[in-house]
């Protein structure tokens, strides 16, 4: 499933929203070294909002859409 995750891969909803993966790097989060995925999430009418989340909390969250 994490093959899957790459970095320009997108999801978009029918209602136009969208998940776009645009960063994966190797680090420290929370004192923690994880993978840390880099993100947008938008929609048709507004700015994108960029978040970072590790990479086992997005799988969890998010996976499904990139399956």
């Amino acid at each position: 499933m994490m093959d899957n995750i790459v970095p320009g891969k997108r999801f978009q909803f029918e209602d136009g929203n969208y998940i776009e993966v645009i960063q994966i790097k190797y680090g420290e989060m929370n004192g923690d070294n994880t993978n840390i995925v880099t993100y947008l999430i938008g929609s048709p009418k507004g700015l994108p909002r960029k978040l970072v989340m590790d990479m086992g909390q997005f799988v969890s969250n998010f996976g499904h859409l990139f399956e």
